[in-house]
């Protein structure tokens, strides 16, 4: 059976030596046995485990529970339980998936609001208090308040009382933002879009999301070109399965 050293692994999968050291010490890979002169002995199923902890990891930053089943998948084919590695792969993929559809979701929810947004008149208009239109849209009161403290919304109040009051307009721009912040975009991708929708701006404002410098206060969930960085990680979540179907079938040789 060929044997790798800790360095011949590292330099196969394009990774420092102490990161392989560092997946054995996470528990990331199978036991790996010692020569007579204490140097590890990698085998063919050690360098295909550090190449599926690679794969895994492209989806950890997503956090939640989507991080949590890959590094799941990773501990389980480590410790030899591949039918249990599987089925977690396969749910992290459903996971993965829905995110995506929901950041597809959101942005053409974008582009057909600013469609219709300009058609609204006075006649459309219904005064709703801050407590209603939380309930509406299942947010909290502490959202609508970043929201708008970050310049996402500007919300009238009435004259005589001072209290806010949302009308169409605001409903539906709440529903943008909503959805928006959902799909995981920045607040600060979020406000600069509506700073060009503002100033008359209608067509490719999905574009000026996916281009957008990260959120440096958010950067774990950095939303920098999400669109496109969320189909890459679906297919890495095929690929885990797919990384997964060749170790089951080393080790059944």
């Amino acid at each position: 059976m060929k044997t790798y050293k800790t360095s011949q692994i590292a330099e196969k999968c394009r990774v420092h030596p102490n990161t392989v050291r560092q997946y054995e010490e996470l528990g990331f890979l199978p036991p790996v046995p010692r020569a007579d002169n204490g140097y590890r002995q990698y085998g063919e199923l050690h360098l295909e485990h550090v190449l599926l902890v690679k794969t895994a990891y492209r989806s950890t930053w997503l956090g939640g529970v989507i991080r949590q089943k890959a590094l799941a998948v990773l501990s389980l084919s480590a410790a030899g339980s591949y039918k249990e590695a599987m089925r977690a792969a396969q749910e992290h993929l459903a996971l993965v998936s829905a995110e995506r559809e929901k950041a597809e979701i959101a942005a053409r929810f974008l582009e057909e609001w600013a469609a219709v947004s300009d058609n609204l008149t006075g006649s459309d208009l219904r005064s709703w208090k801050t407590k209603d239109i939380a309930n509406r849209l299942d947010i909290t009161l502490d959202m609508l308040r970043s929201w708008e403290r970050n310049g996402l919304i500007s919300v009238p109040r009435n004259q005589d009382n001072g209290y806010r009051y949302y009308g169409e307009h605001e409903i539906r721009r709440l529903y943008v933002i909503r959805a928006l912040r959902k799909a995981r975009f920045s607040l600060m991708s979020i406000y600069t879009m509506f700073c060009h929708y503002d100033r008359g701006i209608r067509e490719g404002l999905t574009g000026i999301l996916n281009e957008l410098p990260p959120d440096e206060e958010n950067i774990f969930y950095n939303t920098n070109e999400w669109l496109t960085k969320i189909r890459s990680i679906e297919q890495s979540a095929h690929e885990l399965i797919s990384r997964l179907t060749v170790i089951k079938n080393l080790c059944s040789l």
